[in-house]
């Protein structure tokens, strides 16, 4: 799979896209990822659905990282590959149904993967994208990976994985069921990540880039006290995923692709 491939899924969504949609790819492959640390081909569209982002406050960890998206009729298979060490908490806030939340209207701040997705930087109400109401985060730091349902009180636990653990950068991999996020096949996964401590102080760092976030330094508990600017401009923009289409609509896919072939020849 190519990322030229992609682009079809990229030219359908052109007019839904709106201003903070940054990237977008569609999954025109039946299988997913294998949860094994490794990078290999074939997987996440042959490494074309990829999402990068910009920042460097905590050293580019995730500024200078990328995530990878896969599905397949059951799962969502992230891939995460750290631009630095991972000393910090990778936070990826999925927008998958109707309603959902934004930072000022959850606050659980019972332990690090909690307060990160319901506080991002700690003391104050940091924007999201236009449009974005998160439902569910997945959050990956040294500690291995844990997701959540958001709630507007304490957040619902869905799974914790401690397969790859440690600050290191090596590559790591997540699969959680579609039907745990309220979505299923041939569905949008709506997306942002951002890069916290475990203690509420956050970076400047994001996927995708939200450029007026890059350029006022780290937020930190954004209260202005450690070069960032007080009522940050936040997240800007997000990715999109569309999960993988049902097998009748892929084999339409295919044959779609065989007639555009004949008409070029």
């Amino acid at each position: 799979m190519t990322r030229g491939l992609c682009i079809v899924g990229l030219a359908a969504l052109t007019s839904a896209a709106g201003a903070g949609l940054t990237d977008s790819y569609t999954d025109v492959t039946p299988t997913g990822a294998v949860v094994d640390g490794i990078l290999s081909p074939g997987e996440y569209g042959n490494g074309a659905y990829i999402y990068l982002g910009a920042g460097g406050g905590f050293g580019g960890t995730l500024g200078a990282g990328a995530l990878y998206f896969d599905s397949d009729a059951t799962n969502l298979y992230i891939g995460f590959q750290p631009g630095g060490n991972l000393n910090d908490n990778v936070t990826i806030l999925l927008d998958t149904r109707a309603g959902g939340f934004i930072d000022s209207t959850m606050s659980d701040t019972a332990d690090g993967g909690r307060r990160n997705s319901t506080e991002l930087a700690l003391n104050t109400d940091d924007p999201f994208p236009n449009g974005f109401f998160a439902d569910f985060s997945i959050v990956i730091g040294s500690f291995g990976i844990v997701s959540f349902e958001l709630t507007g009180g304490s957040l619902n636990f869905i799974d914790y994985s401690g397969v790859f653990t440690g600050n290191g950068t090596n590559f790591r991999e997540y699969a959680i069921s579609l039907a745990s996020i309220g979505t299923g096949s041939n569905s949008a996964i709506d997306f942002f990540a951002a890069y916290i401590s475990d203690g509420g102080y956050a970076s400047n760092e994001s996927i995708p880039a939200s450029p007026a976030l890059q350029a006022n330094g780290n937020p930190g508990f954004g209260d202005g006290q450690f070069g960032g600017t007080i009522g940050t401009p936040g997240y800007e923009n997000f990715n999109r995923f569309i999960t993988v289409p049902t097998p009748g609509s892929l084999a339409l896919l295919g044959l779609a692709g065989l007639a555009a072939g004949r008409r070029r020849r």
